[in-house]
């Protein structure tokens, strides 16, 4: 039988360390454009939605307009592929 694997869901400051290891790791700069963000916007959960866990190997720095496309616009699969190749190249496959 396949395992779920478990979500990570966190609060307050271990939440705000993991946004400010996600943001040293991706330089401050956006993984799609590479603009600029700062570290008072929240990271971009991938996978996002009820599969979204708060890990280290589950978020990128998106700017706003990337992060907008991510989920509004026709880039949207363009978008979540370069996220989780990103992912993959820094930690393997995630199960």
């Amino acid at each position: 039988m396949l395992q779920k694997k478990k979500r990570v869901k966190l609060y307050g400051q271990k939440l705000k360390k993991l946004n400010h290891d996600i943001f040293e790791r991706d330089n401050y700069t956006c993984i799609i454009c590479g603009t600029y963000v700062s570290d008072e916007h929240k990271f971009h959960h991938e996978p996002c939605g009820i599969e979204k866990s708060d890990e280290l190997s589950g978020g990128v720095v998106l700017c706003d307009k990337c992060h907008y496309a991510r989920h509004n616009t026709d880039k949207l699969k363009e978008i979540k592929t370069k996220c989780e190749d990103y992912l993959r190249s820094l930690y393997g496959e995630q199960d």
